[in-house]
């Protein structure tokens, strides 16, 4: 009975480590607005590359005080365009508001995906486009 017990264990704890090898997470992003809107700006924190999904941790930037709102939002990576499964921190096609720091934490996904390199979000709203190239810092270090 012990020794069955042992086997079902190693193997869910193999399993578990076979999910954790399938996941990658990149840090050290810088972000470059591509264009002269001042709608908002991105923040990212870090990058989930996972079988499942591709999460963007990070934060939104506007003016403190003033309301926005995300019509629609996609990436492009290696060439393809993707459009957001889902957001967190806010709700897409609805206003919100900035707050005194001006700063709004969200989780953006995606579907799953390869990291390639540096990739584009682009976000659309009523007062027009925005566009921020994010390129990961320690890739780039020689």
């Amino acid at each position: 009975m012990n020794k069955i017990v042992l086997k079902v264990i190693a193997v869910a704890l193999m399993a578990c480590g076979s999910i954790g090898l399938c996941s990658q997470t990149l840090k050290h992003y810088t972000v470059r607005k591509n264009g002269s809107s001042e709608l908002m700006d991105l923040r990212v924190d870090s990058v989930d590359f996972r079988d499942d999904l591709t999460r963007v941790y990070g934060k939104l930037m506007g003016r403190p005080h003033t309301s926005s709102r995300i019509d629609r939002l996609y990436i492009t990576i290696s060439g393809k365009q993707f459009e957001s499964m889902d957001i967190d921190g806010v709700d897409m096609k609805r206003w919100f508001q900035w707050e005194d720091d001006g700063l709004i934490p969200v989780e953006i996904d995606f579907m799953p995906m390869k990291h390639t390199g540096d990739f584009e979000i682009v976000v659309n709203g009523p007062r027009g486009e925005d566009r921020w190239i994010v390129t990961n810092a320690k890739r780039h270090v020689k």
